[in-house]
């Protein structure tokens, strides 16, 4: 599928180009500077989800506990399923380079700073994707909103694929597809915050991704 199918149904507004990219390039230098991970994706994805805070300080869609509870089961399910996938990529040299930097990302910072942390970043990406981008082109139909699920999902993987690592685009797509089909069906962007708080907190902070084993000689 090419770029200009992606976004022929509803081009995005030159804000949100910019916010892509923007986060494309952060996702670059955080994996490319392990250390300044959580610096860089903290302050940075919080602030791509100002405008769309700003918007639900006057329409604050409150959402139910049914689908709150939805979001938090959906996040752990993401989780488990992005686990199995890297026991698998662990098998694989690229796979287990990728996790190693995974790994040197999130514990760039102690364990306790990490689980907040986490918080502004997956509620400002969040925003951003669901809300800004997603959010703001609901169809009336269920085939545009289909379609507009697949063109946002699509284009957060591709930013995630600026950090150069095989994991966060796959990580992105099942993330990007679960709480946009949250996000639609709920009318609300809270079920999603909370399945990615969820999904991001077991990924990066406990239990984390299985690792590759170190090989010791025989």
């Amino acid at each position: 599928m090419t770029s200009s199918e992606l976004l022929a149904s509803s081009p995005p507004a030159p804000p949100l180009l910019f916010g892509a990219a923007t986060q494309a390039g952060l996702a670059y230098l955080s994996f490319r500077h392990p250390k300044y991970f959580w610096a860089l994706m903290t302050v940075g994805l919080s602030a791509s989800g100002v405008p769309a805070w700003r918007r639900l300080r006057t329409r604050p869609q409150p959402a139910s506990i049914r689908w709150l509870g939805l979001g938090l089961l959906a996040g752990a399910a993401g989780y488990g399923i992005t686990s199995v996938g890297a026991t698998v990529a662990a098998r694989l040299p690229l796979g287990r380079r990728s996790l190693r930097r995974l790994r040197e990302c999130s514990e760039s910072v102690p364990r306790p700073v990490a689980a907040v942390l986490v918080i502004p970043a997956a509620v400002g990406e969040e925003l951003f994707w669901r809300e800004s981008v997603l959010g703001n082109r609901i169809g009336t139909t269920a085939n545009s909103q289909l379609r507009q699920l697949r063109n946002s999902t699509l284009a957060y993987a591709a930013v995630q694929a600026g950090s150069f690592q095989p994991l966060p685009p796959i990580g992105a797509l099942l993330l990007g597809w679960g709480a946009g089909w949250i996000r639609l069906r709920s009318g609300s962007i809270w079920p999603a915050v909370a399945a990615h708080l969820v999904y991001s907190e077991l990924c990066l902070v406990a239990p984390g991704l299985p690792q590759p084993q170190a090989k010791h000689p025989g």
